[in-house]
């Protein structure tokens, strides 16, 4: 039963199921940061000099743990820069080993893989702080940038006009 006298604090129910110490801590550099990226950027390719450097295999990490051929590189570049600035070490040494795992295994950096076997290699090291950190800084990278809601579905908030009981609970056509 909703109730609509209590105001909404911003954050639902399933989120907040989700969310860990570390998440929350990530919230704050990421979400700052991924208000800034413009919305035309969305199907172009963003130009190679507005990408943040990143090392090797870390967007190709993003871009496989959540695919979206729409959004352009700087949309997955602009958080993992974050989390790079935040989390170097960690970083920076999980990308080795995730390197490592790909030159022993199929003899090529993790980024000349085809994608089923980076997918191989990301669900192997998925429950490590290294995979769960970039998954984060992407979860809140991406789809808490308000300019990419339209893509994803995401209406905006509801609270203004009733709640979703009322309006758009069952407006997704793509779940």
């Amino acid at each position: 039963m909703h109730d609509s006298s209590v105001p909404n604090a911003g954050l639902s129910r399933r989120r907040f199921m989700s969310l860990s110490a570390q998440s929350l801590a990530l919230l704050g550099a990421t979400a700052v940061t991924a208000q800034l990226i413009p919305v035309t950027l969305l199907a172009d390719e963003a130009p190679q000099e507005a990408l943040p450097k990143l090392p090797a295999g870390l967007l190709q990490m993003g871009r496989d743990i959540y695919p979206h051929d729409r959004l352009n590189d700087l949309h997955y570049a602009t958080p993992l820069a974050a989390l790079l600035d935040k989390q170097g070490a960690l970083v920076s040494q999980g990308l080795k080993e995730l390197q490592a795992s790909a030159r022993e295994r199929h003899g090529k950096a993790f980024e000349a893989l085809a994608e089923n076997d980076r997918v191989a290699l990301l669900r192997a090291i998925e429950t490590g702080p290294f995979f769960r950190e970039v998954r984060s800084a992407l979860m809140f990278g991406l789809y808490d940038n308000t300019a990419l809601f339209g893509l994803f579905g995401y209406e905006g908030s509801s609270v203004e006009k009733g709640g979703y009981v009322h309006r758009g609970f069952n407006d997704l056509d793509w779940l």
